[in-house]
């Protein structure tokens, strides 16, 4: 593969990437208008109303959030399936 052909797959993937997160933070916004919803922040999961602070359901377990942040801070992993 060409530079150009890689640089081109990752501004097309780029692209795919945003339209997707505009999707799911427009699908988030009629959803929570419309009723309660959950969602997870910081490894707690917590239930928001409309008009209402948010209540912790669940404080998760079983992940370390510093090893977390330094694979998020290397950047881009691929996983290999055998």
């Amino acid at each position: 593969m060409s530079a150009v052909n890689l640089i081109n797959e990752d501004e097309e993937e780029r692209e795919i990437a945003s339209q997707a997160a505009c999707a799911l933070r427009e699908a988030f916004i009629s959803a929570a208008q419309s009723g309660p919803v959950m969602y997870v922040k910081n490894d707690t999961v917590l239930l928001k109303e409309l008009n209402g602070p948010p209540i912790v359901i669940k404080q998760l377990t079983g992940r370390n959030p510093e090893l977390a942040q330094r694979f998020a801070s290397r950047g881009t992993f691929k996983i290999n399936r055998k």
